[in-house]
């Protein structure tokens, strides 16, 4: 089996062990970070968010809980971006590049979008983000030093997150 075809298979496997998962847990950790390309090319990393809070979104193009969560996301970034919040969205399809394009098109996804690899999904599996990783969608909320203080495992309610927002704004 290649490669690629383990993590679709590992991806597809967590997503129906989460389906009656957690919804909200909060266990944050401050060992966790990125350096994953957008759908141009360019290279972004957490530490280039230092000083901003981030809202993390891991998600799919075949996840429907992923695409109902995509207006929500929308509508967050148009209200709080110029409030010190970024909204970035990292897909974790094998062909991101292919289907990700398209489909950010046809949603009109206003949020930066990063292209998931093998690494990001083995730190997720490996527990770095305060536990073991669950599938998408999965939601982080990091504060302004890079730390993880709330996560969201599978779809969240816009008030849980905005209340976590508003917070951690008034730090």
């Amino acid at each position: 089996m290649k490669d690629s075809e383990l993590l679709i298979c590992l991806l597809l496997s967590l997503i129906l062990i989460h389906c009656g998962g957690n919804p909200h847990d909060s266990s944050p950790s401050n060992d966790f970070d990125f350096n994953l390309p957008d759908l141009e090319g360019k290279t972004h990393g957490l530490k280039d968010y230092r000083g901003e809070v981030v809202v993390l979104n891991f998600w799919a193009t075949w996840c429907p809980p992923c695409l109902e969560e995509t207006p929500k996301l929308n509508d967050l970034h148009s209200r709080y971006k110029d409030s010190g919040v970024h909204v970035i969205g990292i897909a974790l399809d094998k062909d991101s590049l292919e289907i990700v394009g398209p489909f950010v098109k046809k949603y009109d996804i206003s949020y930066a979008i990063l292209r998931g690899d093998r690494e990001i999904f083995a730190t997720l599996s490996a527990g770095s983000s305060g536990k073991d990783f669950q599938g998408v969608p999965t939601t982080l909320i990091i504060d302004r030093k890079g730390k993880i203080r709330e996560r969201f495992d599978g779809s969240f309610e816009s008030e849980q997150l905005e209340e976590s927002l508003r917070s951690l704004l008034a730090e």
